[in-house]
């Protein structure tokens, strides 16, 4: 079994706890997300099926898009709802000219601090390690692309953002920091991921969804096949060469590739990936059998 699932994560669960229960769905082991959801966030989390996780890191390297809840008036140690208020402004609310001026000024690539309660590592260890014993240390900047950031509601005391993003960028700091922007200071209420390197919320299954499709032989209702998510060009070879190219081993005298990566099919079956190695030889890179 190979392939990418959209599954739909829901609030209170890990996404190590997702990766357990789609094991258990699939009675299969070779299983992985990714891009983790805290576990208060829901959402689309990629789910990588089989030897489908080699080509995790590609998934994780795309774009986001989120649905965000920003309430102004308060930070937290958290940047988010479920943490401890550290600061409260007497302005409680903006204006909504005021408010799309600032978003404005958020669009485009920017230099973003990680909150002290994430994963990002220093020295080692990561911040919320730090963070949990009460040691101050200094954070290291990162720089995060704001491809778009849109208003959708807006209620005086707080907004609904749609915002979409390249990998690593922290809704929870992005809302924070539009906060003291304005001058009110701010944090993160909800927070739903609506798509992950094209795939979107509206095409997302739940884990009772992938149980019912796979106790009815109806898998592929929910498996997306690599090649649809991670797409290259294709080269087609002769059946003769099937047992080399399995093997591991480099085959030659194929004149018909035009790029450094693509996917091998031999026999009517996807095979893996393959690399050039010389000229005119090639080898699989990834073996997906």
């Amino acid at each position: 079994m190979i392939g990418i699932l959209n599954i739909l994560k829901p609030t209170g669960m890990t996404s190590h706890d997702v990766v357990s229960a789609v094991r258990k769905i699939l009675n299969i082991k070779k299983v992985g997300h990714a891009g983790t959801l805290d576990p208060n966030v829901a959402g689309v989390l990629v789910i990588c099926v089989g030897k489908a996780t080699k080509f995790s890191e590609y998934l994780m390297n795309g774009d986001k898009e989120y649905v965000c809840e920003l309430i102004f008036g308060k930070s937290t140690d958290t940047q988010d709802s479920y943490g401890i208020v550290t600061a409260e402004s007497g302005k409680h609310s903006a204006a909504r000219e005021e408010l799309e001026s600032v978003l404005e000024e958020f669009n485009g690539e920017q230099i973003q601090i990680p909150p002290a309660y994430s994963a990002v590592k220093l020295n080692g260890r990561k911040l919320y390690e730090y963070a949990r014993q009460n040691i101050a240390v200094e954070k290291q900047g990162r720089t995060v692309n704001i491809k778009d950031i849109k208003l959708l509601k807006f209620h005086g005391s707080s907004a609904l953002l749609r915002v979409k993003c390249s990998k690593g960028t922290y809704m929870r700091t992005l809302c924070n920091d539009i906060g003291n922007r304005l001058g009110t200071l701010g944090h993160m209420g909800i927070l739903i991921r609506t798509e992950s390197k094209g795939l979107h919320i509206k095409n997302s299954v739940t884990l009772q969804q992938l149980k019912f499709s796979y106790d009815n032989n109806r898998l592929d209702e929910c498996i997306i096949p690599v090649e649809d998510i991670y797409r290259m060009d294709k080269i087609y070879i002769d059946e003769k060469y099937y047992d080399r190219l399995a093997s591991g081993n480099e085959i030659s005298g194929i004149t018909n590739v035009q790029s450094d990566e693509f996917y091998v099919y031999c026999r009517d079956t996807l095979m893996g990936t393959g690399k050039k190695t010389g000229e005119n030889t090639i080898k699989i890179d990834k073996m997906l059998l």
